[in-house]
C-alpha cells in the first residue's frame, strides 16, 4: 500500500470537496439553533451597507429572527411513520451466540439498541443524503478463545459516521459488482490534531499529524483480517455519483431558508410600523415615548417642522401570504400535505388518495433501503464471528402504510349507517371498521371483532326501514 505522508493525509475525494459546504448547510438547517444563526453560513439576506451601522444590526436581526424548521419536522414525520412499527428480525442459529442480544441491545457501545440506530441512521440519510456504518470488532492480543473475548467484553459492534467524516474512497469492479478497496476515515480532528484512519482489503492504518509542526505518526498498523472494508451505506435517494446519495431536504432547506428571511421582513416591517421615526432638525429637543414633549426653535421655518416617518404596514399582509405559500409548496414536496397541512378549500376524495400513495410509496423505498442496510449489518456481523446464518433468518421490515383520513372514513361509515339499510352483514362489517379505527389496543380489537360477530341477529322488519313502506 501507499503510506500517507504529510502532504497527502488531508487530501480529499473530489466529490467530498465540492459537497461538504453543502453537507453542512443541510445539518444546519436540520439542527436549527446557533447553528443555523451562524454568521459565516450567510442564512440572512444582509441589507445594503448593514455592516457599516451601529449597534451589530445585522446580527441583531439574525438573532431575533424566528426560524420555523420545516427540515426537522419533515425528518421526523418520516420516522414517526417508518418505525411506527417495529421491524421483525428472526435471527435463527445466530441466537446461539453468546454476544448476539448484547449486539441487538447494545449495538454501538454506547448503550443504543439496534432499532435507536437504524432510526438515527434513516435521519442522517435523509439529511445528508446518505450515511455510512461501521461494523468492527476490538482487537486484543492475550484474547484467543472465544470464552476469553466474552470475558474481555469483545464483540463486534456498529458505528454509524456522518458523510463529513470519509474523507476518500475508491471502489473497484469484483465479479461484476463494486466493492471498496480504500477508505479514508477522520476520527478526529482540532486546533492541534488531525487522526485518520485508513482502511484497504490488505491493512488498517491509523496515523496522526500534528498541525503546528506538519509531524506525521503511524500510530497503528494492522492486518485485515476480513479481507474486505467492513462499511456499509444507506442512501436516502439515488445519485450518478457513487459514494453519495441525494438529500431529502435539500429543496425543503431553501424554501426554509426563505421563510427564514420572510420573517425577518416581517419583524421588521411591524416593529418600524409600530415605532415611527422622527424626523427634525439638529437643534429640535424630542424625547420619544408616550407624551413626549417637542421644543423647537419659534422662529423654525414650517417646512422644518418635526413630523413622524411611518412606512405603511400593507406589506406585512403581503409578507404572511407569500409564508403561506412557502409552507404548503413544502408539504406538497413531501407529499405530507394529507398528514400535516390543514386544510382551507376542500379536497376530493381521488386527490387525498392520490397523496396518501405517494407518500405511501416514498415510506416504501426508504423502508427497503433500512432492510437492505441493516442485511448488510448482519452479513458483517457474521463475517466477524464466522457463524453463517441458516435458512430461519429473517429481516423484514414493514413497507406498507395504513394512510387514511380516520375522521373522513368515521363521517363516511356513520353515514352510511344512518341510511338503516337492510343488509345485517353491511351493518356489522362497518361496526368492525368503526372498531379498526377507534380502538388501537389489538386484543381488546380482537375481542370487539368477535363479539360483533357473534351478535344475536334482529331481524330488520320493513315497517322499521326509513324510506320502505309497509
Amino acid at each position: 500500500m501507499s503510506y500517507l505522508t504529510e502532504d497527502t493525509i488531508a487530501d480529499v475525494h473530489p466529490v467530498y470537496e465540492k459537497n461538504l459546504p453543502r453537507w453542512r448547510y443541510f445539518w444546519a438547517s436540520f439542527n436549527g439553533g446557533f447553528d443555523y444563526r451562524t454568521t459565516a453560513l450567510g442564512m440572512l439576506r444582509r441589507y445594503m451597507n448593514e455592516d457599516q451601522q451601529p449597534g451589530r444590526q445585522y446580527e441583531q436581526r439574525l438573532n431575533y429572527t424566528a426560524l420555523e424548521n420545516s427540515c426537522k419536522m419533515i425528518v421526523d414525520t418520516y420516522k414517526a411513520f417508518l418505525f411506527r412499527s417495529l421491524p421483525v428480525r428472526a435471527l435463527g442459529n445466530l441466537n446461539k451466540l453468546p454476544y448476539t442480544k448484547d449486539f441487538i441491545q447494545d449495538i454501538d457501545l454506547d448503550g443504543t439498541d439496534i432499532d435507536q440506530f437504524m432510526k438515527e441512521a434513516n435521519s442522517l440519510a435523509m439529511i445528508y443524503g446518505h450515511a455510512w456504518v461501521l461494523v468492527d470488532k476490538p482487537h486484543s492480543d492475550s484474547a484467543i478463545t472465544l470464552e476469553q473475548e466474552i470475558a474481555q467484553g469483545i464483540r463486534p459492534y456498529a458505528q454509524l459516521i456522518t458523510p463529513e467524516n470519509i474523507l476518500d474512497w475508491t471502489y473497484t469492479r469484483v465479479n461484476g459488482r463494486f466493492q471498496l478497496d480504500y477508505l479514508k476515515q477522520k476520527e478526529h480532528e482540532d486546533d492541534e490534531t488531525l487522526i485518520v484512519k485508513v482502511w484497504t482489503n490488505e491493512t488498517i492504518c491509523r496515523y496522526q499529524l500534528d498541525k503546528k509542526d506538519d509531524n506525521l505518526k503511524l500510530l497503528e498498523e494492522g492486518t485485515n483480517t476480513i479481507g474486505q472494508i467492513p462499511f456499509a451505506m444507506i442512501k436516502a435517494n439515488p445519485s450518478h455519483v457513487r459514494g453519495i446519495g441525494g438529500s431529502d431536504i435539500a429543496d425543503v432547506a431553501k424554501i426554509q431558508q426563505a421563510i427564514f428571511n420572510l420573517m425577518s421582513e416581517a419583524e421588521q416591517a411591524i416593529r418600524i410600523s409600530g415605532h415611527p421615526s422622527l424626523v427634525k432638525t439638529s437643534s429640535t429637543s424630542a424625547v420619544g415615548g408616550a407624551g413626549a414633549i417637542i421644543e423647537m426653535d419659534e422662529t423654525t421655518p414650517g417646512e422644518l417642522k418635526p413630523y413622524l416617518l411611518q412606512p405603511s404596514s400593507s406589506n406585512i399582509d403581503s409578507i404572511v401570504k407569500v409564508l403561506k405559500e412557502h409552507q404548503t409548496m413544502i408539504l406538497k414536496m413531501t407529499h405530507l400535505e394529507a398528514v400535516v397541512g390543514s386544510r382551507t378549500f376542500a379536497t376530493s376524495g381521488v386527490a387525498l388518495q392520490t397523496e396518501f400513495s405517494m407518500l405511501n410509496t416514498r415510506l416504501g423505498d426508504k423502508a427497503d433501503s433500512l432492510e437492505r442496510l441493516e442485511l448488510k449489518i448482519w452479513k458483517l456481523f457474521q463475517i466477524w464471528t464466522g457463524v453463517t446464518a441458516d435458512d430461519d433468518f429473517l429481516i423484514e421490515y414493514k413497507k406498507k402504510f395504513d394512510l387514511r383520513d380516520e375522521n373522513n372514513d368515521l363521517a363516511n361509515y356513520k353515514t352510511v349507517r344512518e341510511m338503516g339499510l337492510p343488509s345485517l352483514t353491511l351493518n356489522k362489517e362497518l361496526d368492525k371498521q368503526i372498531a379498526r379505527i377507534v380502538v388501537k389496543n389489538g386484543d381488546m380489537l380482537d375481542e370487539i371483532v368477535d363479539e360483533i360477530d357473534n351478535a344475536e341477529v334482529i331481524k330488520i322488519e320493513e315497517t322499521d326501514v326509513p324510506g320502505i313502506a309497509e
